[in-house]
């Protein structure tokens, strides 16, 4: 049997007389005791002795304990109740009684049952600590709300009526009995913001269901409902409030969208993809996976009458780019999961082939999954799988609604699901409520994706509202950090072959440095030397570069002496291959420059592109002074009266 720990009675002891002198204060507003609280003292002090007796309250424990404080407190009420009845001394404030008894019981939970301050015991380290700041700031709110209400209904903070000092104390009761059941004193600081709020708005009902029932049954009718209510509405507001603007303050990214600094100018390899010469032709036949086996058609036949039955359209189409009947079977891999942990279990390089009919828009971490895909296949291995670019997401809204409500919604979409995702404490607030699921990216970021993590495009194809992917496996995954920074710094090819850094303003999606050799294999050059129909360009994009908006930075450029005024357009290493090689060594023998040759003669296609440069090369070399003046008056008259624009 425990023993009776000596110092935790009389600790208790105190705090039994410092509670009720505390409710005797706030009533009386003295300590000048009257003769029947006196004389009522022994049979308050008897009855406090025997309930912690019966409840073993005083003695020693190795760790802590609320139950038996919680226990004797309502044999305490109930004795005490007992006596004042039996006894006749219904002249007793039933505010200093029961409102001493509350205040005694939170004196209790904090210095003798150990789970605030481990008084009388050691602390369990794998025990979660209860938030002493929580509580104190909880007390704080509640009071202040009560006085507020208090102030408003009757323009002032003096308590007179011994009902709304009844409500406040029964408050406290109701709010430290509900924590303590809903365990709201300990912070989940989890992933989930509804795991942390979760306690709390149990407790608020709790406090309102138990009020409404006491004053309902026991018709307790001559308390005030806006001292309660409005106390209780202030409190959960402020509460909620300031656990949301701490939960967001440490919330760590929830996505695969890094934090965006606008003066930031990243460097963008967009040649990362460049193998050797651009090709002038895209392969159409079948991919083979490699390997010397002999054919079986037993996957074809499973992926036809298993896995897409109900998807025939789709079958076809990877039937059509990829020979199933080179794949072994047992290396073969078809899913439908939004879980990465179904794809994080599978053995490294075993598959030949990996499906998954889960979009990729409803990845959490799109790049940690599309890598987890790459680390599985074997290289050349095949992964199909679709996605929902952003370019079809007004096709989607159109499709279901009138156009008005169409174009409504389309715009409510755009600003949730483009625009929070990257400002800074809209994209947390974001995250948070979508946890970065269901996702819109452009056509350009879910294609940048892919290459990035290691993969190269087979075959795509548009199919309701997705496309469908088919990519093989060329390589490891990158391992530059994608930037999403609206200034950047490209490398291109300056005099004497040596790189310089080129600083631009962003006008491309995420990720579109990473598909350069894919859109230059499939568009080509237009007739002004760019790629043709650039689906990498955004909207706004387009609308810089008419305004050479894009090209402002450059101008520090010509401050570092990087760039003339004057000159060649500074070229990307892809591009400048497929210049004729006498123009490759011309140009690398000057500058480039802010302003082309191309505003000065406006040629209509790349051979005259190369013409127009050419002339401009030459005769810089013999006067280049003369020359640039020339050139530069001649692109301001055709910028100015003849509006050039870029394209």
């Amino acid at each position: 049997m425990k023993k009776i720990n000596p110092y935790k009675l009389l600790l208790d002891l105190f705090l039994l007389f410092f509670s009720f002198g505390l409710t005797y204060f706030l009533k009386r507003g003295h300590l000048h005791f009257e003769a029947r609280y006196l004389e009522f003292l022994p049979v308050m002090v008897l009855c406090w002795l025997v309930a912690g007796l019966f409840t073993s309250k005083f003695n020693e424990e190795d760790k802590p304990r609320i139950e038996p404080i919680v226990f004797s407190n309502l044999y305490f009420t109930g004795l005490l109740s007992l006596l004042i009845y039996g006894l006749q001394v219904l002249s007793l404030s039933r505010f200093i009684i029961f409102a001493g008894i509350a205040v005694f019981l939170l004196m209790e939970v904090i210095f003798i049952s150990g789970l605030i301050l481990p008084v009388f015991v050691e602390r369990d380290p794998e025990r979660r600590k209860i938030s002493a700041l929580l509580l104190a700031g909880q007390i704080t709110v509640i009071s202040g709300a009560f006085f507020l209400i208090h102030y408003i209904k009757l323009h002032t903070l003096i308590i007179s009526n011994e009902n709304y000092l009844f409500i406040l104390f029964f408050i406290y009761l109701l709010w430290f009995f509900s924590a303590l059941f809903t365990h709201r004193f300990v912070l989940d600081m989890g992933r989930s913001f509804y795991r942390l709020i979760a306690p709390f708005l149990k407790s608020y009902f709790i406090i309102l269901s138990v009020f409404s029932v006491v004053v309902f049954g026991f018709r307790m009718g001559g308390f005030s409902r806006l001292l309660f209510f409005g106390t209780i509405l202030i409190y959960a507001g402020v509460e909620l409030f300031v656990l949301f603007s701490f939960f967001m303050a440490r919330y760590v990214q929830k996505g695969d969208i890094p934090e965006m600094n606008v003066f930031e100018a990243p460097l963008l390899h967009e040649d990362l993809v460049v193998r050797g010469v651009v090709s002038r032709e895209i392969r159409r036949e079948r991919y083979v996976f490699p390997g010397d086996r002999r054919g079986s058609t037993q996957f074809s036949r499973k992926l036809a009458t298993v896995y897409l039955k109900r998807d025939l359209p789709v079958f076809a189409f990877i039937e059509r780019a990829v020979d199933l009947n080179k794949l072994d079977i047992v290396n073969t891999e078809v899913l439908d999961t939004g879980n990465p942990y179904n794809v994080e279990v599978l053995p490294d390089q075993t598959l030949e082939f990996f499906m998954n009919r889960h979009e990729l828009n409803g990845f959490r971490f799109l790049n940690r999954y599309l890598i987890e895909v790459n680390r599985i296949l074997q290289d050349g291995g095949v992964f199909a799988g679709r996605f929902e670019p952003m370019e079809r997401r007004y096709v989607y809204f159109r499709n279901r609604y009138p156009a008005f409500f169409a174009r409504l919604f389309y715009m409510f979409d755009f600003i949730w699901k483009r625009m929070f995702p990257k400002l800074p404490f809209l994209k947390k607030f974001y995250f948070l409520v979508t946890r970065g699921r269901n996702r819109v990216f452009s056509m350009a970021q879910g294609l940048g994706r892919l290459y990035y993590c290691g993969f190269e495009v087979i075959d795509l194809r548009e199919a309701d509202n997705f496309v469908w992917f088919i990519v093989k496996k060329v390589k490891p995954p990158q391992e530059t950090v994608p930037s999403y920074a609206l200034f950047f710094k490209q490398k291109r090819v300056g005099k004497g072959r040596k790189p310089v850094y080129i600083y631009k303003v962003r006008t491309m999606h995420p990720f579109s440095e990473f598909i350069h050799q894919y859109v230059f294999d499939r568009n080509k050059l237009d007739d002004k030397g760019k790629i043709r129909d650039d689906f990498r360009v955004t909207a706004w994009g387009r609308f810089f570069r008419k305004l050479w908006i894009d090209e402002m930075p450059m101008l520090i450029n010509w401050l570092k002496r990087d760039l003339k005024l004057v000159g060649v357009r500074p070229l990307s290493e892809t591009f400048f291959k497929t210049y004729p090689e006498e123009l490759q060594e011309l140009r690398v023998r000057t500058k480039p420059g802010l302003v082309p040759p191309y505003y000065a003669d406006m040629p209509k296609s790349i051979e005259e592109v190369w013409a127009s440069e050419t002339r401009y090369l030459e005769q810089y070399l013999k006067q280049p002074l003369r020359t640039d003046l020339k050139y530069f008056f001649r692109a301001f008259y055709n910028i100015v009266f003849k509006r050039a624009r870029s394209a």
